[in-house]
């Protein structure tokens, strides 16, 4: 069984980083830290250096630290889409692990040839035949070697241990099983925005069955991908009325914008509070954080909540 230790979780975006903390005081867990900081100038993680990308990282969490410093001494990172290559296929385990591994390794190579596909360090989750899928798949997420190296020396500089490594979405979604109960629950969309991505996952009974990561260029593209995705899914045989709730992420979504895809999509989309379930510290109660941005640190919260 996994203790809890005091966890911080840190969520990089191409323009800040968000921490939230939890500690357990008196064995009772309680939120100890919401806050951001923006980098003195916006990453491009598709041409800048490590380096860089390193150093403004380090700039702002020594904006947060000097803030309020780090009770906990474990931290783990959530990762924009741009950091993490991802995919979901048919998936037979009569394979040995490692020739698994190159075998996604290779897939990988097929999806993104414009990256070294020996350089990823990968890991995947089997997802079972369900009601709404007749196949075995696995999601694959992958990243390369020199990203973590550089979270992992990050967290050596500032004497901190570097726990977990996450996608936003899918750390949200942890948030979100913290939060909510899911026993009551058939099927669950999620989706995530930022400015030049669209996540969308599944979870059946508040388990993962399905995931994607669709590009985009404007956020008048979002309702018709939806609707593709539900009405038109290749890996799962589902409809608008397969689904039990909605909820979404992302970077500043707007109520305008949320009211407008639930309409778009005939579904209605809610904006969730990660922290609805745990006792904030006294000097949160102010902090326009956690009294009415809470839905822009689903994944800080998610990543901070895991224990395994």
């Amino acid at each position: 069984m996994a203790v809890f230790e005091n966890h911080a979780g840190i969520t990089i975006t191409n323009s800040k980083l968000q921490v939230v903390e939890i500690v357990r005081k008196n064995d009772r867990f309680i939120l100890n830290n919401i806050d951001e900081a923006y980098f003195s100038e916006t990453l491009n993680f598709n041409t800048d250096k490590e380096t860089k990308i390193s150093a403004l990282i380090q700039g702002a969490l020594n904006e947060l630290l000097i803030k309020k410093a780090l009770t906990a001494n474990s931290v783990s990172f959530t990762l924009p889409f741009e950091f993490l290559f991802t995919m979901q296929v048919p998936f037979e385990s009569t394979l040995l692990y490692n020739d698994l591994i190159e075998e996604f390794r290779w897939e990988l190579s097929l999806l993104y040839p414009f990256i070294n596909a020996n350089d990823l360090v990968i890991q995947f989750f089997e997802i079972d035949k369900n009601e709404f899928s007749d196949i075995n798949s696995a999601l694959i997420l992958s990243t390369t070697r020199k990203y973590l190296k550089m979270l992992n020396d990050i967290c050596t500089n500032n004497n901190l241990k570097l726990k977990f490594i996450d996608n936003i979405h899918i750390a949200s979604e942890k948030a979100l099983e913290v939060n909510n109960s899911f026993t009551d629950k058939k099927l669950t969309l999620s989706v995530y925005i930022n400015s030049k991505n669209l996540s969308v996952l599944f979870e059946l009974k508040g388990k993962l069955i399905y995931y994607k990561l669709i590009p985009i260029y404007s956020v008048r593209e979002i309702s018709e991908h939806l609707k593709k995705e539900i009405n038109f899914n290749k890996m799962l045989n589902i409809n608008p009325k397969s689904i039990d709730t909605a909820f979404i992420f992302g970077d500043e979504i707007s109520q305008q914008i949320v009211k407008s895809i639930s309409d778009d999509i005939g579904i209605q989309f809610i904006q969730f509070n990660p922290f609805g379930r745990i006792v904030p510290g006294q000097s949160l109660f102010n902090n326009i954080y956690y009294t009415t941005k809470f839905n822009l640190f689903a994944p800080s919260a998610g990543i901070a909540y895991r224990l395994t």
